[in-house]
């Protein structure tokens, strides 16, 4: 149980983390996508963390269950996102994750 909320709040934190800076500094907005993998990954593997060991599952290489770990950290932003846009009904400026999102336009 409490392996799944680091993993849940390391990605709120990535969420936030990436929408700061994508504010903050307007040439990184066109790799938002990119910069979260970077930061997912860059603090699972920073923390030397593995979700794997939370839950006792025996996995070969534990470099690669840091890894994994990461990844699954970057991929569970997209729940994050989908999350607060429910909340607010504002998505995100240019939400690769869950893709562009225009009114109807009328017709007639």
């Amino acid at each position: 149980m409490y392996t799944f909320a680091i993993v849940a709040l390391l990605a709120v934190g990535t969420v936030k983390l990436v929408d700061f800076l994508s504010d903050t500094l307007p040439m990184v907005k066109p790799f938002r996508s990119l910069l979260t993998f970077v930061v997912g990954i860059g603090a699972v593997v920073a923390l030397d963390y593995s979700m794997f060991e939370g839950w006792g599952v025996a996995v070969r290489d534990r470099a690669t269950g840091v890894w994994i770990t990461g990844f699954v950290v970057a991929g569970m932003t997209v729940a994050w996102r989908a999350v607060f846009a429910y909340l607010t009904h504002d998505r995100a400026e240019r939400d690769e994750s869950l893709g562009e999102h225009r009114t109807l336009r009328k017709a007639a």
